[in-house]
């Protein structure tokens, strides 16, 4: 059963007394993806570059998100390095992501934001299966977030009250917001995978293949 409040609290927990370096990954994330944001341009090739870039570092953070699951963990620099080495299928993903969110848009918002959520999951596929491709992880995100996409809606609105203080903080809220979403967003994708094991909907085998 997909628990919001049970994702949010485990990952507090599992922040607790390590906020420290995924707040300082956080903040590389922020001042990056900020100054390509501020620096779009009618220029499609920067644009799209600027995409790329965005998926690198949101597979750089998960990579930190998936570490922070072992209690006995202490993530470093290298940790985050290690998050950057997938970054070929990152930067396609983020790109593949985006192309098929926006043909999608082109026939309403709400389509748009529904199939957003659908291959929400892709980036964590991507993450803990460097193997796995664009395509493929987007087929398993699909399949993960059938019947959750209401869910997982829910769960990105209970965090608006977090978004309202780190907007109203000058964005220095941010900081801690973002570790803290990727962290809930992590406990998801593990109960997500779950249930679809358990419901045959997936099988491990799946997250082994190599094939798109």
């Amino acid at each position: 059963m997909f628990d919001t409040r049970s994702y949010k609290t485990m990952a507090l927990a599992q922040l607790r007394g390590r906020w420290k370096m995924p707040c300082i990954f956080a903040l590389i994330y922020i001042v990056i993806a900020g100054a390509f944001c501020y620096g779009v341009r009618k220029n499609f090739t920067f644009n799209l570059v600027a995409i790329a870039i965005y998926g690198i570092l949101d597979v750089a953070l998960i990579s930190i998100s998936l570490k922070l699951l072992r209690p006995e963990k202490n993530v470093t620099f290298d940790d985050f390095f290690e998050g950057l080495e997938n970054w070929i299928h990152a930067a396609l993903g983020m790109l593949w992501f985006e192309l098929w969110v926006f043909l999608w848009a082109l026939l309403f918002v709400i389509p748009g934001i529904v199939k957003a959520i659908s291959y929400s999951m892709m980036f964590w596929v991507i993450t803990e299966n460097p193997q796995i491709g664009p395509q493929k992880a987007m087929k398993i995100s699909k399949i993960m977030t059938n019947g959750h996409k209401a869910d997982i809606f829910g769960m990105y609105l209970s965090f608006l009250g977090w978004a309202i203080l780190s907007i109203l903080s000058c964005g220095i809220g941010f900081v801690w917001f973002v570790p803290y979403i990727i962290q809930t967003m992590t406990n998801a994708y593990y109960d997500l995978k779950k249930m679809a094991f358990d419901t045959g909907v997936l099988k491990p085998a799946d997250f082994a293949s190599v094939q798109d």
